[in-house]
């Protein structure tokens, strides 16, 4: 069974050049994160050509503008999308739309020394853990894997960090070093994870 994925991560935000933390709040792609998108579009239109694909997503804001970016430049129309909720992003509970990691260190030291002695398993008030993100895009994954065909991802940082490291069977501490660009996507074929960097014009 021939099986391609093709992960990507939404383009950048207005918190995300801002430093603000997202989590499952939301806000709206920049200038730049438009034509971060627009080159990804491009760029994937050329692999795929007009092979047969399905298109994932996450349902927040950001990756649905994202999302629509890129059917627009492949060509896929948007209302065959398939918006999954396990494609959202990590929430940092009460904590999401926090104004900047360095912030949460000055006002919350006592959580952030936990955090730094088992960030895998730390989570915010109200929170998840990457543990708990984990366990929730598994299932997901484990049936994209299984399905024939070019599967398109739309999702976030973390989430797009650990698809990947699950998919190469990775340990936490491997997960956490990986990127998370937004300038490049990823595809996922065979049991290895290429990087697919683009140029803006």
């Amino acid at each position: 069974m021939k099986n391609t994925i093709y992960l990507i991560r939404h383009g950048q935000t207005t918190w995300n050049r801002a430093g603000r933390l997202q989590g499952q709040a939301d806000s709206p792609l920049t200038l730049l994160g438009t034509q971060q998108v627009e080159a990804i579009g491009k760029k994937l239109k050329e692999i795929i050509e007009t092979k047969k694909h399905s298109v994932w997503s996450s349902p927040l804001g950001r990756t649905k503008q994202t999302t629509s970016i890129i059917c627009d430049e492949i060509n896929f129309k948007y209302d065959d999308v398939l918006f999954d909720e396990r494609l959202v992003e990590i929430t940092l509970g009460d904590r999401d739309g926090y104004k900047s990691w360095k912030a949460l260190f000055e006002d919350f030291p006592d959580d952030m020394a936990r955090r730094e002695k088992d960030p895998w398993n730390f989570s915010h008030p109200n929170g998840e853990s990457s543990q708990m993100v984990w366990e929730r895009v598994k299932p997901f994954i484990e049936k994209i894997v299984n399905l024939e065909g070019i599967h398109v991802i739309v999702t976030h940082g973390v989430v797009s960090k650990i698809i990947r490291g699950m998919y190469l069977k990775l340990s936490p501490e491997e997960i956490f070093s990986l990127d998370r660009p937004q300038n490049a996507f990823h595809r996922l074929q065979n049991g290895a994870v290429e990087k697919i960097e683009v140029e803006l014009r």
